[in-house]
């Protein structure tokens, strides 16, 4: 016979294909380090799970499925011959690090079982996540002891006798993570129909009551099986002090979520009963402070977010008491993941912020990770940080720093952090946030100011030393720094401007789009885009360079896009209009005498810049259609204009027409044009000519549109000199 071997591994499967393979390979490394059995019962499997089983087990063998895990498990154990015996589930994988492991199996020390940490997953990312919950669970036991599976659903050893506690041996598991929705719910509805069964035979068990509430997904059945539950611990009856923890901790949960009345009345009595459990510890203050924070109840928050920090590093610490130990054999913490805990503490510093407990808000972000922030969390750190900094003299820039070295080197969501950090800190240079900042009690610096310790490192600390800077000298140097021009507060470059700082720099060519880019942001607040493309030179020789041409266009251009050329949507819909319904009450401006000379100064410079950058049989009628379209509308405006400026009023119309044909796209600005035509552009008329436009339109007017007299008259050379009088829109001929 055989020796037996140290350790008996017992494991039952049905269609586990997806993860066997996975599970089994990493028990390899225990079966070669001592002398290990591995027994395997298949309870019907169809899917290619025999096969893989038989690759790796020593023994498989059939076990037909009769709706009771308890029964297959032990069936698994009277096959095994080992000292110690050690369940293992299929979509559960044992940790790399056996050590503690090995060292208990082969020890001398008297015990009877042993808990093991079962890590459940809640992200596909798995080991490499940070979103999982560890329960203790009681695999390992001593053969001799005659213990024997119990419960034909959530089955445990019937070993009563303290269990030891392993802490570093860990079966990950990934549960339904990887399932299709329909084998998940297959699976879920088994179980529910076992743990109902269960409840008529045991009614008032408070065990069976807890599984019905962690394995149920309908809401309100939930709901019912946590109040019987709850009335079961208040009257205290049997495993009322065992379970009840568990319940008050879901309990409160639901409650919450769901915005229960009775919320209120199952936290205190939580607290008053179970103050010193770990579910209530962690789970339930973290409920609480959710619930004052909701209710902005901003100091029972803090009182509450401390107990969950307290909860936390009890529930962390290397040794747990016997009555945590126990606890989390019966069930997980649900909110000691690291993203429950940012959410909480980010929240918390927030509680902290607005009952003045300033040093406290800044203590709680400094310990933060910004790494593993998300989006909405570190947009709300680095506001809580530059808050702090405009209204107290606590000095912030240090962990701001360090907050933004840390997006800096986490590698995962890099580029987006980066991206929230840039736009949080860029609506800290806004004229309206700087002014709504002002008025806030104990205001005492701009809240960009925070930045400046960064200027080393980013747009926004560069852009805080442009705003600090006394010089145009010390501007233009920042500017030379500039390394994300999309990246940089306008406001800095406004400054900058502003101070006379020539732009673009001469050393610091810049692509098109980039300028392109700045164009657009420098037309809003003041619009400066707009004051500079008034002020454009109008010939070649007055720019200094390509670049600095290639600059006054995309001023030009920025500015003809931002201009409102529909006041009161008049003629276009709201959604049309260049910044929405609210555009012609943001843009006082916007007068038809600006519009014009908007007009004229881009038709002007596009005349100068056309030549410069197209090839000149680019610039013939024929080969316009080949231009981009706002540069095709500045070829055909600036024929407009220059015959208007020269008197022949029909070959500007001409020209818009034109224009209107090929770039459809400029309608808006071609009917300004048409309207201000008609209302102050259009020169005097003699006697001669209206006479001659009055006759003309009366012989329109007696025959139709189609009769061949009407279509010979459209054609002739009285019509060509007084088109432009009597055609409303161009290129539509008066019917």
């Amino acid at each position: 016979m055989k020796t037996a071997p140290l350790l008996s591994i017992g494991m039952i499967f049905k269609d586990e294909a997806r993860c066997l393979e996975r599970c089994l390979q990493s028990l390899q490394p225990l079966r070669d380090a001592i002398p290990c059995e591995l027994v395997m019962a298949d309870t019907g499997s169809s899917d290619g799970s025999r096969a893989i089983a038989e690759r790796y087990a020593d023994e498989v063998f059939d076990f037909p499925w009769i709706d009771d895990f308890a029964a297959a498990r032990n069936a698994v154990m009277d096959r095994c011959r080992g000292k110690w015996y050690f369940t293992v589930d299929c979509d559960e994988w044992l940790d790399a690090d056996i050590s503690e492991l090995i060292a208990f199996l082969t020890s001398k020390k008297k015990v009877y079982s042993a808990y093991v940490i079962q890590r459940s997953y809640n992200s596909p990312d798995l080991e490499q996540s940070d979103q999982y919950g560890d329960f203790f669970a009681r695999r390992l036991v001593c053969m001799d002891t005659g213990v024997r599976y119990v419960g034909a659903i959530h089955e445990v050893l019937s070993e009563t006798r303290p269990p030891a506690h392993l802490t570093r041996t860990i079966l990950h598991h990934d549960g339904y993570l990887f399932v299709d929705s329909e084998a998940k719910k297959e699976k879920l509805e088994r179980n529910m129909k076992l743990l109902r069964t269960r409840l008529e035979r045991q009614p008032d068990s408070l065990r069976t009551l807890t599984q019905c509430i962690e394995s149920c997904e309908d809401k309100q059945e939930r709901l019912g099986y946590a109040r019987r539950a709850v009335e079961l611990v208040q009257a205290k009856r049997d495993e009322w002090s065992e379970w009840g923890a568990c319940v008050m901790r879901h309990a409160v949960e639901i409650a919450h979520d769901q915005k229960l009345p009775e919320w209120r009345e199952w936290i205190e009595y939580a607290f008053s009963q179970f103050a010193d459990s770990i579910f209530i510890r962690v789970d339930g203050n973290y409920a609480a402070f959710m619930n004052a924070c909701d209710a902005e109840e901003w100091e029972k928050a803090v009182l509450y977010g401390e107990g969950y920090r307290q909860g936390l590093q009890l529930l962390r610490a290397a040794d747990h008491s016997q009555k945590t130990v126990l606890e989390l054999g019966h069930s997980m913490v649900h909110y000691a993941t690291l993203s429950a805990e940012y959410s909480l503490l980010v929240r918390l510093a927030n509680a902290c912020f607005q009952i003045k407990q300033y040093e406290k808000t800044l203590e709680i972000l400094a310990a933060l990770d910004g790494g593993k922030l998300d989006s909405t969390r570190l947009s709300i750190v680095i506001t809580l940080l530059i808050q702090l900094h405009a209204h107290t003299s606590l000095d912030v820039q240090p962990t701001l720093a360090a907050l933004y070295g840390q997006l800096s080197c986490e590698k995962q969501g890099k580029n987006e952090r980066l991206a929230v950090f840039n736009q949080t800190a860029e609506s800290t240079f806004t004229r309206a946030y700087c002014a709504q900042d002002e008025t806030l009690p104990g205001y005492r610096r701009p809240a960009y100011t925070a930045f400046a310790a960064l200027a080393d490192k980013c747009e926004a600390g560069r852009a805080a030393r442009m705003m600090m800077a006394e010089n145009p000298a010390a501007l233009r140097e920042w500017l030379l720094q500039v390394e994300d021009w999309q990246a940089l507060p306008i406001e800095a470059l406004e400054r900058a401007l502003a101070a006379g700082v020539e732009f673009p720099l001469a050393e610091k060519p810049l692509p098109v789009e980039v300028l392109d880019g700045l164009a657009v942001k420098l037309t809003h607040g003041e619009n400066l885009a707009r004051q500079m493309a008034l002020a454009l030179p109008m010939n070649r020789e007055e720019y200094p360079d390509l670049q600095s041409l290639r600059w006054g266009l995309a001023l030009a251009m920025a500015a003809v896009r931002a201009f409102d050329w529909t006041p009161g949507g008049e003629e276009a819909g709201e959604a049309d209009r260049p910044d929405g319904p609210e555009g012609a009450d943001e843009r006082p401006g916007d007068t038809p005498e600006t519009g014009l000379a908007l007009l004229r100064t881009f038709a002007r410079v596009e005349a100068v810049a056309l030549p410069a950058l197209y090839a000149p049989e680019l610039l013939t009628e024929e080969n316009a259609a080949l231009l981009p379209p706002l540069h095709r509308w500045g070829l055909y405006s600036g024929q407009a204009f220059e015959a208007l400026d020269a008197g022949r009023p029909q070959e500007y119309l001409a020209a818009l027409r034109r224009g209107l044909a090929a770039c459809p796209g400029q309608k808006d600005m071609a009917r300004f044009l048409l309207d201000q035509f008609r209302q102050e552009a259009r020169p005097e008329a003699s006697p001669e000519l209206l006479a001659l436009a009055e006759k003309v339109r009366g012989i329109l007017a007696a025959y139709g549109p189609e009769h061949p007299a009407a279509k010979a008259l459209r054609e002739s050379d009285a019509y060509k000199q007084v088109a432009w009088l009597i055609e409303e829109t161009p290129g539509r001929p008066v019917q």
